[in-house]
């Protein structure tokens, strides 16, 4: 049986308005702590009428961390934010607890980006194994373009889902002296801690304005309020690209990199807005496997920014992954900005619902690429080098009427290009977008890397 845990221990020069989806408690609308226009109407899952209030005081506690105080007591980052009070755990004026489980969170997870379009969900909560429902929720968010940060637990054990997903920022807590808290939880899918012990939080006693507190939610609270900052800050930034920045800003303090007591780090405020200015300036590329200094470093970054090529997985690029031949022609139908009435279907191996379908339906179309037989297109068969010159050479033949001759250097394993292929492997050597490696061989048998056809295709579209 899946059991819900609840945490209870547990400026730039412009900026624009994001909404923070707090899935918690409530928020207590205190007029003398609170700036009330941060606070929107939001939505409760577990009582018929829609109040929000909160009477437990947790997701009050959260949220003063996340947006700050008016008085100044608490100073937030991000100075555009509004907050969303989603709530799934609630308690009445009996003692009573009404607590909506998974299906509440499900729930509010898939409002807080397609009712209220919220930029950043914040979740204090979590549950013991994965679920299917909750699964589809974070994914739900990710094509959105909305990012979770999710507090990994306070019991010590295995990090809560859904901090555990990938496509989540799970935080844990330190203490001053930036070593892992004793509650904070460890294990795969934490990524980083920030400060979670003894922090001055807003109370929700009417004789107290402040109070003080630990546990993993509240260092989930800081985190999201660095993470709505930077969407103010860059509005374009993807849920993807902002967990690679947040990830490379933190100090290591356990094992050299990643490690399972405290992710990437602690948390580095300064480092982060450092990095986040060199994204700005197109100077830095969220992919772990690609660096400044690699050959390949521009076209990957081109081909990634025009969306023609994108991540492996999560902040990885695999550039000597192989190309199959759906990818290739996928790649070239975005770039071209190609749409099709309808997926003709040539091939058995392809099917309509295959990412590739509209793509191998345009290629075909535009004869730019013939199937293995008649009935077969091996979507999933790596292409070689020589096929990508042939099918580069389709496309450019395509538009241009007419072009220059190539004769084809000598390389040292020249007589291993096919006849059908030395035509436009002696173009592509011409015109630049192939040439041989530093052993002198063409390899024009030899599967095409990601890196490689990053290369191609940007020299393709410059000639």
């Amino acid at each position: 049986m899946i059991s819900l845990v609840f945490f209870i221990m547990t400026e730039a020069a412009y900026a624009a308005s994001v909404n923070i989806g707090v899935i918690d408690t409530g928020i207590r609308v205190r007029e003398d702590i609170f700036d009330n226009t941060k606070i929107a109407e939001g939505k409760n899952y577990v009582q018929s009428e829609n109040n929000t209030n909160d009477s437990v005081g947790h997701g009050t506690r959260v949220a003063s961390l996340i947006i700050g105080t008016a008085d100044g007591e608490i100073v937030s980052p991000c100075s555009e934010s509004v907050l969303v009070p989603l709530v799934y755990y609630t308690k009445l004026a009996s003692g009573a607890v009404l607590n909506g489980g998974i299906d509440a969170i499900c729930d509010a997870v898939y409002d807080a980006v397609d009712v209220y379009g919220c930029k950043v969900i914040n979740i204090s909560s979590g549950i013991t194994a994965d679920d299917e429902r909750l699964k589809k929720a974070v994914e739900n968010a990710e094509e959105k373009g909305a990012l979770i940060v999710s507090s990994c637990g306070n019991d010590g054990g295995n990090v809560y889902y859904p901090a555990a997903y990938e496509i989540v920022i799970g935080v844990g807590s330190c203490n001053e002296k930036n070593e892992p808290s004793d509650f904070s939880c460890r294990g795969e899918g934490i990524d980083m801690l920030t400060a979670g012990e003894e922090l001055k939080v807003v109370s929700i006693k009417n004789s107290d304005k402040y109070e003080s507190i630990s546990g993993t939610s509240y260092s989930t609270a800081l985190i999201t309020a660095q993470a709505a900052a930077a969407f103010e800050r860059c509005p374009k930034l993807q849920p993807n690209e902002l967990r690679y920045i947040m990830r490379i800003s933190c100090d290591d303090i356990c094992d050299v990199g990643y490690d399972e007591d405290s992710g990437y780090g602690v948390f580095n405020e300064g480092l982060f807005y450092e990095n986040l200015a060199l994204w700005e300036k197109g100077e830095l590329l969220c992919f772990f496997d690609v660096k400044k200094d690699d050959w390949y470093y521009e076209s990957v970054k081109e081909m990634y920014e025009l969306g023609i090529m994108n991540g492996t997985g999560e902040c990885f690029f695999s550039p000597e992954e192989n190309v199959t031949r759906a990818m290739f022609v996928t790649m070239l139908y975005r770039a071209e900005g190609a749409t099709v009435d309808s997926v003709c279907q040539l091939f058995e191996d392809v099917d309509k619902d295959d990412y590739y379908a509209d793509a191998v339906s345009w290629a075909c179309e535009t004869g730019i690429v013939l199937g293995y037989s008649e009935t077969e297109f091996a979507p999933d068969r790596s292409i070689s080098r020589q096929e990508a010159a042939v099918i580069l050479k389709r496309c450019y033949d395509m538009k241009n009427i007419g072009g220059a001759s190539y004769e084809l250097p000598e390389f040292s394993d020249k007589n291993e290009i096919a006849d059908w292929a030395a035509e436009s492997v002696s173009w592509a050597v011409g015109t630049g977008l192939m040439g041989g490696n530093d052993d002198g061989c063409l390899n024009p048998a030899e599967s095409a890397s990601r890196a490689e056809t990053a290369v191609m295709l940007h020299r393709f579209f410059e000639i």
